[in-house]
């Protein structure tokens, strides 16, 4: 066996100098504080009373820019017949009014799908929602030779339950990525069942989503169903509509009743509001 080397008295010494030198430097900072502390720093009242001035001053600055920044409209409106001039009188940038207008093009029903466009934001969708109309207007009969002929012309639309990203792809203005994306969201979910639910695609925008919903058919759907009686946590943390706690509470739910007699059952969950049920229900089954 080896033998270990032997510190020499020498180094003994050096090393405890060494230490003594260190701890003295830790040290120092700390006794110069203790016993030779500097002038406390002074502010007159004058000075604090111009600060609080100050940053009462900024704070009612701040809170007027954001009520002025966005304006109730005038008088009632239908948000598909306002022009550009007209939102962004209302406070939207030119590039978001730009944004509106692509989506009012559908037309907007309702103010539900006034408020899914992203551009618009919490505080305008407020000052507007009371203002807005959309009158139902019956449709005009078109003879019937006139139909045929109209649905001829028409090109064919895919349906939604039979997409794919061959099918995508051969949509003109729809690439590999948003082809990958939309089919990743769709096995996520179960099936689209609606268009709006294209929003919901990582990274879509308003160019993207008009090209779909004027190729896409949703009168046919095909949703793939959870069981929330046999599903397991996991299973339901999964659903782009479920989190960890909302899953969990279902499990722990459907021990407790012994399983579920019907989905409105899921409303009692205080972690699963009418909002999460209504988007929810259509994907889930007994």
């Amino acid at each position: 066996m080896s033998q270990q080397p032997k510190l020499t008295q020498r180094t003994k010494s050096g090393l405890i100098v060494w230490s003594i030198l260190a701890l003295g430097i830790v040290l120092t900072p700390r006794i110069i504080r203790t016993y030779f502390p500097g002038d406390p720093i002074k502010i007159e009242i004058k000075t604090l009373k111009k600060i609080k001035r100050f940053k009462k001053a900024e704070r009612k600055k701040q809170w007027n820019y954001r009520r002025n920044r966005y304006h109730t409209p005038p008088s009632k409106f239908n948000p598909n017949e306002y022009t550009l001039t007209q939102w962004m009188a209302l406070g939207l940038t030119k590039k978001q009014a730009n944004v509106v207008l692509k989506f009012c093009k559908y037309p907007l029903k309702s103010n539900e799908d006034l408020k899914r466009i992203f551009v618009i934001p919490e505080a305008l969708y407020q000052r507007i929602k009371d203002s807005t109309i959309y009158p139902s207007k019956a449709p005009n009969r078109i003879p019937t030779n006139a139909s045929t002929l109209q649905a001829e012309q028409q090109p064919k639309r895919i349906t939604i339950g039979t997409i794919d990203s061959s099918k995508l792809v051969s949509i003109r203005g729809i690439g590999p990525f948003y082809a990958k994306m939309i089919m990743r969201y769709e096995r996520a979910l179960g099936g689209f069942h609606k268009k709006e639910q294209l929003l919901e695609v990582f990274k879509m925008n308003a160019e993207t989503y008009e090209i779909l919903c004027n190729k896409l058919d949703f009168s046919e759907t095909l949703i793939r169903k959870i069981s929330i009686n046999k599903a397991n946590a996991e299973e339901l943390d999964r659903h782009p509509y479920l989190n960890r706690w909302q899953a969990n509470s279902i499990v722990k739910m459907r021990i407790q009743l012994g399983g579920f007699q019907s989905l409105n059952e899921l409303r009692k969950s205080h972690l699963i509001n009418a909002e999460d049920f209504e988007k929810l229900e259509p994907y889930v089954s007994l």
